[in-house]
């Protein structure tokens, strides 16, 4: 039962929304650009709202976990999820943020957009892809050291296999879709932004 225990603080700690607060902070840190505007807006969009919306669908009854384990239940919290980042970007965008920040923004628009086609079939890990992603977009931002975050991958993994919510393939899709996937939109906004 211990070990169930330590899984399950595993898993709330490693909420991606979580992740992505503690990202985007480190981001905005590093090119001293955390201002409450900023923060707020990032915070607000990528975290705030992605996790307000599971909440209400829980309250609701349209979701019957906070987690979302059910894989048909997902569409729906992915799509919120997708809307935020997108008018969070526009946001960042409008407010003359540094093409760095808008394009972490976008990255989880694009990340999210696929593990909901993804999920649509099969139930690939979006723990994982929690971790992942930001690791390979702060790698590219700050260098390859940044890569080492990547072993979170298995505490991460280990918490949500003792949990019964995924199998390994499905935590290890969930990070080498979200890298590969991420790489690419980086090289994409990169040429665009």
């Amino acid at each position: 039962m211990r070990s169930e225990s330590a899984a399950k603080i595993i898993t709330h700690i490693s909420n991606p929304a979580l992740v992505a607060a503690i990202t985007f902070l480190i981001l905005l840190n590093s090119y001293n650009l955390a201002t409450p505007l900023l923060v707020g807006v990032s915070w607000t969009f990528s975290t705030f709202v992605p996790l307000a919306i599971v909440y209400l669908m829980t309250k609701r009854g349209l979701v019957s976990d906070f987690l979302v384990t059910e894989k048909k239940e997902r569409a729906k919290p992915f799509a919120g999820a997708i809307l935020s980042y997108i008018v969070g970007s526009l946001a960042l965008w409008s407010l003359g943020a540094p093409k760095i920040v808008t394009s972490l923004m976008l990255c989880y628009a694009g990340n999210t957009v696929i593990m909901m086609l993804v999920t649509l079939r099969w139930k690939i890990s979006i723990h994982a892809s929690g971790i992942a992603g930001p690791t390979t977009f702060m790698t590219e931002s700050f260098g390859a050291w940044v890569s080492a975050f990547l072993l979170l991958l298995i505490p991460v993994g280990w918490a949500r296999i003792r949990l019964r919510a995924h199998t390994p393939a499905q935590i290890i899709a969930g990070a080498l879709v979200t890298i590969a996937s991420t790489w690419l939109q980086l090289i994409i906004y990169r040429a665009v932004l």
